[in-house]
C-alpha cells in the first residue's frame, strides 16, 4: 500500500480533508474475492476525472478492475489518465458515438463479478464497496443494489440528497416527480447484465441508466441501502442540461417500450399543451415585431 494525498487545492466532498489516504501499489485479480469492474467513459472531463479515479483508489478494496473509454479528450483527460495509468486494467481511447457506445465498449472488456459505471466528473463516497459486499454477502440471491447519494456543485457545494428507492415500476414511473434512482450509487452482478442483453441502448443520450433499470426490474428485486455510495455533480454544462430537449422524446420511448400508457399518454398531452402555449408566445410576438426580424432571430420557421 501507498499513501496518496488528498487533492491539495480543495477537499473532495463526503471525504476526510487533510492528511493521505492508502491506496494499492496494484490492484490484485483474487478470485477467491469479488473483482468490482467500473467503466468509467469520457470525455474533456480534465477538471474532474482525477476525483473519480481516487474516489475508487481510496475505497480500500483492491480486487478493482478500472476501465476507462476516453472518447478522444483534446484537454488534461490523457494526462491525467497517464498519471493514474499503473491502477487503469484497461485503457480505450478512441472516438466513439456518445456516452452508450463509451459504456458498451467498457463492459465488453469486464471480467468482474460486479459492475457499475461512473461517469468522470462524479465519485463514489467513502466506504462504498464495503457496503455493496456487505449487501450482496446479507443476501446471496441480490444481483442489483440501489444505494442513496447527494447532487452536487462543480465546485462541491451540496445541492440534494437522493434516497435509495426500490427499483420496483411504481418507482421508475415516478421518474418525472423527481423520484428516480442515482446511477452513480447502482451495482449489479455481471450475469444480470447479460440477461437483459449486455449493453445499454445506444440510441439513448441521456435515459440509457432509466431503460437499463426497467430491464434489471423485469428481472429481479433490487436490493436497498440508505448508505450514500455516490455524488453526482450538477452544473451549467453538464450533459443532462445541455441536452435537455431530449429528454421527453427519450422518456416517451421508454414509456412506450414497457407498455405504460398512462404516463406516456400525461406526456404527450404535457407536451402538446407546452406546443400550444409556446405557438400562443409566438403569435404575441409576431404581432408587436416584424416577421423579417423574428425570422432572423429564428423564433419563426422559414417556410
Amino acid at each position: 500500500m501507498v499513501d496518496m494525498p488528498l487533492p491539495s487545492s480543495r477537499p473532495l466532498y463526503g471525504w476526510p480533508e487533510g492528511g493521505s489516504i492508502a491506496v494499492p501499489e496494484r490492484f490484485s485479480a483474487d478470485p477467491q474475492r469479488p473483482l468490482f469492474s467500473i467503466v468509467i467513459p469520457t470525455l474533456n472531463q480534465g477538471d474532474f476525472i482525477e476525483d473519480t479515479l481516487l474516489s475508487i483508489l481510496w475505497q480500500g478494496y483492491d480486487n478493482v478492475e478500472i476501465i476507462v473509454v476516453d472518447g478522444g479528450s483534446t484537454d488534461e483527460t490523457p494526462a491525467v489518465l497517464e498519471r493514474y495509468r499503473p491502477w487503469i486494467s484497461v485503457l480505450i481511447s478512441e472516438p466513439d458515438r456518445g456516452q452508450s457506445d463509451a459504456i458498451n465498449k467498457g463492459f465488453r472488456q469486464a471480467s468482474g463479478s460486479i459492475f457499475a459505471w461512473l461517469n468522470s466528473d462524479d465519485f463514489y463516497l467513502p466506504g462504498a464497496f464495503h457496503t455493496v459486499l456487505a449487501c450482496f454477502a446479507a443476501d446471496p440471491d441480490g444481483r442489483w443494489l440501489i444505494g442513496s447519494g447527494d447532487i452536487i456543485s462543480a465546485d462541491q457545494q451540496f445541492l440534494r440528497h437522493v434516497p435509495a428507492s426500490e427499483g420496483s415500476e411504481q418507482t421508475l414511473l415516478a421518474m418525472e416527480n423527481g423520484c428516480f434512482l442515482l446511477q452513480q450509487s447502482c451495482f449489479w452482478s455481471s450475469s444480470l447484465w447479460q440477461e437483459v442483453g449486455g449493453q445499454v441502448d445506444e440510441s439513448l443520450s441521456l435515459l440509457m441508466d432509466y431503460d437499463l433499470w426497467w430491464r434489471f426490474s423485469r428481472r429481479c428485486r433490487g436490493l436497498v441501502t440508505q448508505e450514500k455510495l455516490g455524488a453526482m455533480r450538477y452544473y451549467a454544462t453538464v450533459k443532462t442540461r445541455r441536452q435537455g430537449e431530449r429528454f421527453p422524446a427519450e422518456l416517451a420511448t421508454i414509456y412506450a417500450r414497457y407498455g405504460a400508457s398512462e404516463p406516456l399518454e400525461r406526456l404527450v398531452q404535457r407536451l402538446l399543451k407546452e406546443k400550444s402555449a409556446l405557438g400562443e408566445r409566438l403569435q404575441v410576438l409576431e404581432r408587436q415585431l416584424p416577421v423579417r426580424l423574428l425570422k432572423r432571430l429564428r423564433l419563426l420557421p422559414r417556410p
